[in-house]
């Protein structure tokens, strides 16, 4: 078996070494080969096994213990998707998915491989100049370094199954008229969970800031609408905030609420590195919102968002923050404790349950939530 020997002799030549220890999952020799030498060019960095199908991949993970998996969601044998339940039903460890913009039907794969346990996503560097391909090199390298260290849960599926049956108190009478999340790493995961948790009657809008590699925000969408009650569409400019529907940021222009109750997509600069800012649409859900806004900040690296949970909480709104257990990284939700903008600490399967007891009285209050769907 040839696979083998590849991870065989990555182990004899890397075991030694110490670093962040990958193993990478592609059914293609030449992107194999093409990680593994964008990844060692990083003496930081070890490739201690190489798996062309995602069976190689599961049993790999159990034999050599990487700090990090990347992963490739169309496979033969097995597939990523697959492959990554499996891993973090059994032997956990950060999954980063490299792939590239194929398909609305392929990104919308790579939801799944999120929604499915990966931690991130980043695409594979294309046909580019030698200066692009050195810059995205150098993406992939940090990431797979940051990510290494995350701590994942095992089964997390199937705990918040189990969870899902709290009963919350109602919060409050106010009358909240938007929910505005803003999430990043780990995130598609908590939206599906969170989004799924909620009815196609629930009398506010949700607005969305996820961080995504561009390209995969389409992909996202079509997956979140097809596991959820709610609407789920991305934002377009001008388009009214309806109850019952959950709008997601565009790539690369930021996302805002209008005083009308419209969308609006703007070009401007802000400040961080982020586009969508999640910054940029609380603060705007605090202007146009007031007291009827509810912000929530979920797992994800950075500070995007927090400054924006501060707006809405002075602005006489509400806000609550996924708590560091149920995080992939407790990040963001971090910066908006510290920052003193955050009204409660929630584990993620009770979420959905505590938006839900902003609405006291109507249907969305009432009766358990569906468990989290594959």
């Amino acid at each position: 078996m040839p696979e083998a020997m590849e991870a065989s002799d990555a182990t004899s030549a890397k075991g030694m070494t110490m670093g962040v220890r990958v193993l990478v999952a592609d059914d293609s020799a030449t992107v194999r080969l093409m990680l593994r030498r964008l990844l060692e060019a990083d003496p930081d960095i070890s490739v201690v096994g190489m798996a062309a199908n995602g069976r190689e991949a599961v049993q790999m993970v159990a034999l050599l213990k990487p700090d990090l998996v990347t992963m490739d969601v169309e496979m033969p044998v097995m597939d990523g998707i697959t492959a990554i339940e499996q891993i973090m039903a059994f032997t956990p460890v950060p999954v980063l998915v490299i792939s590239s913009v194929v398909s609305k039907l392929h990104t919308a794969n790579v939801a799944r491989a999120l929604g499915a346990g990966a931690v991130d996503v980043i695409s594979k560097p294309g046909a580019a100049s030698e200066e692009e391909f050195n810059a995205a090199a150098a993406t992939i390298r940090n990431r797979v370094k940051q990510l290494s260290r995350v701590q994942v849960i095992t089964h997390l599926r199937a705990r918040l199954v189990r969870q899902a049956g709290k009963n919350w108190p109602p919060a409050c009478s106010a009358s909240v008229k938007l929910v505005a999340i803003a999430c990043s790493t780990g995130g598609p995961q908590a939206l599906q969970i969170i989004l799924a948790a909620l009815p196609a009657d629930l009398p506010a809008g949700i607005v969305v800031v996820q961080h995504i590699a561009e390209g995969f925000t389409d992909g996202l969408v079509e997956w979140l609408d097809r596991n959820c009650d709610l609407k789920v569409k991305k934002g377009v400019n001008g388009d009214a905030i309806k109850p019952g529907e959950a709008i997601i940021a565009p790539d690369s222009i930021h996302m805002t609420v209008t005083r009308e109750r419209r969308i609006a997509l703007v070009d401007d600069q802000a400040p961080g590195p982020h586009k969508p800012s999640a910054d940029v649409l609380l603060e705007s859900a605090a202007r146009a919102y007031g007291p009827g806004a509810l912000g929530l900040i979920l797992t994800g690296m950075g500070s995007d968002g927090a400054r924006g949970m501060r707006a809405i909480y002075e602005s006489g709104g509400h806000t609550l923050a996924q708590d560091e257990q149920t995080s992939v990284i407790f990040g963001m939700a971090k910066e908006a404790i510290r920052l003193n903008a955050v009204e409660e600490v929630v584990p993620l399967p009770e979420i959905g349950f505590a938006i839900r007891s902003y609405f006291p009285g109507s249907s969305a209050s009432q009766g358990k939530a569906a468990a989290p769907r594959p």
